[in-house]
């Protein structure tokens, strides 16, 4: 995946899918043939730069409509005009003593710790516009986006960052960012010429991780569309690159990536076939395990194999720290051991979930906790439970405006009042891969 995040058995799995394996090499070519003319390098293409908004960096007043927000809006707009400019008209960009304003308007604005050394750097292009440290301030403009992310402010974390990849022009991991920042805003044209910018660009610097990263972006892009074809092609294009330069964890990723899209796509069997390659690259300790484990465990249970998922979704507990990550855990237990009929998982798990929604602070994972915990209600015959958590679903999703749960908890109230399943992997459980099962449980026990 993008975020990416001793080896397990793993002898019996398929191979990849011809369409995913890498292709046999070409017979070389006869001695008497002519020499093919060196390919000229490919031009990078040129990257959208702005959405819908008429100014480039408006979002950044949007979101953030205060003394802070005008001062990086300012900032951002410094290092724009100074890489629109021509390298000869870079000196006189800036008018004398502009440095100097800004650090008055830095110290009255009361900055956050993490913003006062990147500005100070972006300030210093103010004094000295002709003797820039490209790297330092690419570096400036990254932090400040970082910190915009993780303020949830989007927009102006996705300037920033295309800030940083028009300082430097050739450095095809600030071309991805962009890509992945734009992606997450759902500015799809905007992200996917920031990945083909970013894919071609580290062909061209041999940086084979931007290149291999650039992929999985483009690949998640278009699973967000719902390209499934689109996005097992670019995911598998990533595959092979990191196999090729010897990426494991990008192997990794790419073969969760391919989980995932074949997940989506309804082709079961190979999803899991990816997943237990997917554990073998990273290995039982890698990070990503849980988060793996977590996707795999909710397919089953989406699939009705719940003696698979629940043992996997009851090792996942230890490995989730946050309280809404374990409520998310624990809202699969209970779909999982409803399924499974096992009443004493489901009695604990379900009580976790009860508590959470009694506590001052609900986690935001709350409603789709109670999705599991009705389910699993509807599946050991519990009618008066499931259609209470029905009640309480509907009631949290009206209040969030989650739509598609207000219609799953209609389904789940009419099905508890006329005393009736509505789903078959309700009533019945189909079988799964125990092997699979066994893989990841041992896996989770590893720290």
């Amino acid at each position: 995946m993008e975020n990416g995040a001793g080896a397990p058995p793993g002898a019996h799995r398929a191979p990849l899918p011809r369409a995913i394996a890498s292709g046999m090499n070409a017979a070389p070519a006869p001695s008497h043939a002519p020499t093919a003319p060196r390919s000229r390098p490919q031009r990078v293409p040129p990257a959208l730069l702005r959405g819908s908004e008429a100014l480039q960096g408006q979002v950044v007043l949007e979101e953030l409509r205060d003394d802070l927000g005008l001062l990086l809006f300012r900032s951002l707009r410094n290092v724009l005009i100074w890489t629109q400019l021509p390298v000869e008209e870079r000196a006189s960009a800036f008018a004398p003593g502009a440095a100097a304003g800004r650090q008055a308007e830095m110290e009255a604005a009361a900055l956050p710790p993490e913003l006062l050394a990147p500005l100070s750097v972006i300030a210093e292009l103010l004094a000295a516009p002709y003797a820039v440290d490209e790297r330092r301030l690419a570096l400036a403009c990254r932090r400040v986006a970082l910190w915009a992310e993780d303020a949830g402010a989007l927009g102006a974390a996705l300037e920033f960052s295309q800030a940083a990849a028009l300082v430097r022009p050739t450095a095809a991991a600030l071309a991805y960012a962009v890509g992945r920042l734009a992606r997450r805003r759902a500015e799809y044209d905007r992200a996917e010429s920031w990945f083909a910018r970013a894919i071609i660009q580290g062909r061209q610097s041999r940086d084979w991780r931007a290149y291999a990263t650039a992929f999985s972006g483009l690949g998640n892009l278009h699973l967000q569309r719902g390209n499934f074809p689109a996005a097992r092609r670019a995911h598998g294009r990533c595959l092979r690159a990191a196999r090729r330069h010897a990426l494991r964890e990008l192997e990794g990723n790419a073969l969760h990536d391919l989980f995932v899209t074949s997940y989506h796509a309804g082709e079961h069997g190979e999803a899991i076939q990816f997943a237990g390659q997917a554990l073998a690259a990273y290995g039982p300790a890698h990070r990503q395990v849980p988060r793996l484990a977590y996707d795999l465990a909710y397919n089953w249970v989406l699939q009705g194999h719940f003696r698979e998922a629940l043992p996997v979704a009851t090792a996942l507990l230890p490995r989730f720290g946050t309280a809404a990550e374990r409520l998310l855990v624990q809202g699969l237990i209970c779909r999982a051991a409803g399924g499974s009929g096992d009443g004493a998982a489901f009695d604990g798990a379900c009580a976790e979930v009860v508590a959470a929604g009694m506590a001052e602070a609900t986690p935001d994972t709350y409603s789709g906790a109670l999705v599991g915990a009705a389910h699993g209600a509807a599946s050991l015959g519990r009618w008066a439970l499931a259609e209470q958590m029905a009640t309480r679903i509907s009631a949290v999703a009206q209040e969030r405006g989650e739509g598609e749960l207000v219609i799953m908890a209609d389904t789940i109230l009419d099905a508890a009042r006329r005393r009736q399943r509505t789903d078959v992997a309700l009533q019945q459980e189909t079988a799964g891969d125990t092997t699979v099962a066994a893989e990841f449980v041992s896996a989770l026990a590893v720290r």
